[in-house]
């Protein structure tokens, strides 16, 4: 935290020129340009926050039920190789990614429909080649991937049908992609949010409750992102006028601009995704095929904290990409703070309940499950360290420091090689979630290190310890019904009533002038977009 931003927040909320950050009518106050930028900045991402953070949900609901569906209508062993292999293919899934994060840089400054179109196509050409490499790779080396995991048939099945499957997986995310760079908020959410898994959920319970094969569900998953993808760049090509172009123009300029920015994101990106899912490959030769639907199930639930963030996240980068193309300094490092705080907010009234009524989150999976719920604060801190600091590793990639951001990468990947490993090999699967922790706590803290000494952007002032302040009495209230009460009830009553006291006690607090009118227009936002008899 810097003494200027600080200070500069403080000054603000005391002379009133806070009252200008965001402004539901539109109006700046005094005519201050930074504020006006900050101004529509706040309001493209509440625009996308808008629809994302409900759409989110929707998906994070269905994602769990297809979830459960699997962990309930086969054995914790079967969905345990089916989630081992299911990850396995999301690290080369993940890696081809890597070449995707160029479309929210330049699609958002692309100078023609011509430009927007050659990038586009270029991007989804090189990122479907290398998905389909990587799936050949996969498909050839699954026998001798199940050898090293000592697992049986149905693991080498899995692993060929996810193989298979991997280009149209990666298709469906290029697409969605495109939609974020336009900042095409509503096909956005519908595509990846409500229609991929709602069909996910409905091929995973057929294939459970009605022919009882896991290989079914795993190819009908990969079918439906295929279709999903496709009706997705049908509505670009219709309603937005996209066309395939790879000549004319700038197209090669275009190409070798898009290249120079995507490689070290690329590369970068095998560091990350080694981050996030190389726990699965130690899982698969050091533990069992239960420890990686446990793992699985926990880093879902853990997710369910980044709710927040992630509909932050949805228009943060084209957004900041704007102001850092403009020079807009002053108005992206205010972004960054009432962003950042926003999301203190939700993440924190999320992760309490969650760790407090583990057992009862767990029992959703089946009794296998329930026996590692004390893991589970594990998966959940992890996360809250991961939110903790906003959107740090889209601001320095927004801010053209790929490079910067490849070389954290590749610092904390070799960090959790040398501590991920003995720590999982000495202590098992809870060694394993430790180093899972580390890993996400010590990642962000050096992405904010590094963000802050190359462009003095940092998220923290003083205003960031008020949630932590109001989670004291959400605590103390989940706990007090977790005693009191049992089961479900104990669950609903106790979160219901300790969110209550955590509004109260952030009221209690103060909110500045720029969070009243944000969560003003939000929730004004939100009452239009419903019936007029549910006004």
């Amino acid at each position: 935290m810097t003494p200027d931003s600080t200070q500069s927040e403080a000054a603000a909320e005391r002379d009133g020129s806070a009252a200008s950050d965001f402004s539901p009518t539109g109006e700046t106050l005094e005519g201050d340009p930074v504020e006006a930028r900050l101004e529509d900045a706040l309001e493209r991402v509440a625009h996308g926050a808008t629809v994302s953070v409900p759409a989110i949900l929707v998906q994070r609901g269905l994602t769990l039920a297809f979830t459960a569906v699997l962990t309930n209508g086969f054995s914790a062993g079967a969905y345990g190789a089916f989630a081992l292999a299911r990850r396995l293919q999301r690290y080369l899934l993940r890696v081809a990614l890597g070449f995707r994060r160029g479309l929210s840089r330049f699609l958002p400054n692309a100078d023609s429909d011509a430009e927007r179109d050659s990038l586009a196509t270029f991007a989804g050409l090189l990122l479907v080649g290398a998905a389909a490499a990587f799936g050949i790779v996969l498909f050839v080396a699954a026998p001798f991937v199940t050898r090293t995991a000592d697992e049986g048939a149905q693991f080498e099945l899995f692993l060929r049908i996810f193989a298979v499957g991997l280009p149209a997986g990666v298709w469906l995310f290029t697409v969605t992609e495109v939609l974020r760079g336009i900042e095409a908020v509503g096909p956005l959410n519908l595509t990846l949010r409500v229609c991929f898994p709602t069909a996910q959920l409905t091929v995973g319970a057929v294939a459970a409750f009605v022919f009882h094969d896991l290989a079914l569900a795993a190819a009908g998953v990969l079918a439906v992102m295929g279709l999903t993808g496709i009706g997705a760049a049908a509505w670009l090509v219709r309603e937005r006028g996209f066309r395939p172009r790879l000549r004319g123009g700038d197209a090669r300029r275009l190409r070798r601009k898009y290249l120079s920015f995507t490689l070290p994101l690329f590369v970068g990106g095998i560091a990350t995704t080694t981050q996030r899912l190389g726990f699965y490959p130690l899982i698969a030769v050091f533990l069992s095929s239960v420890a990686g639907g446990v793992f699985a199930v926990g880093v879902l639930v853990g997710t369910l904290v980044r709710l927040p963030l992630m509909g932050i996240n949805q228009f943060i980068p084209p957004v900041a990409a704007a102001l850092h193309e403009e020079g807009h300094r002053n108005a992206l490092a205010r972004l960054y703070h009432v962003t950042s705080r926003l999301v203190l907010v939700g993440v924190t009234g999320l992760a309490i309940p969650v760790v407090v009524y583990r057992e009862s989150v767990m029992r959703l999976f089946g009794p296998t499950f329930v026996e590692y719920a004390p893991l589970l604060p594990g998966f959940v801190l992890a996360q809250y360290a991961a939110c903790a600091a906003g959107s740090v590793g889209i601001l320095l990639t927004m801010t053209d420091h790929q490079r910067a951001l490849l070389v954290v990468n590749l610092v904390i990947t070799a960090f959790l090689t040398v501590t991920a490993i003995p720590l999982t090999t000495t202590f098992g699967l809870p060694g394993l979630v430790a180093s899972y922790l580390l890993m996400l706590t010590v990642n962000n803290g050096l992405e904010v290190a590094v963000l802050y000494y190359l462009e003095g952007l940092q998220p923290f002032t003083r205003l960031h310890a008020k949630p932590l302040v109001a989670g004291v009495p959400l605590a103390a209230v989940a706990l007090g019904a977790r005693f009191a009460l049992s089961g479900a009830v104990a669950l609903v009553v106790g979160t219901a009533l300790g969110l209550i006291a955590y509004g109260a006690s952030l009221g209690l607090l103060g909110f500045t002038t720029v969070e009243r009118r944000l969560g003003a227009t939000l929730a004004d936002r939100y009452r239009n977009a419903l019936p007029s008899s549910l006004r």
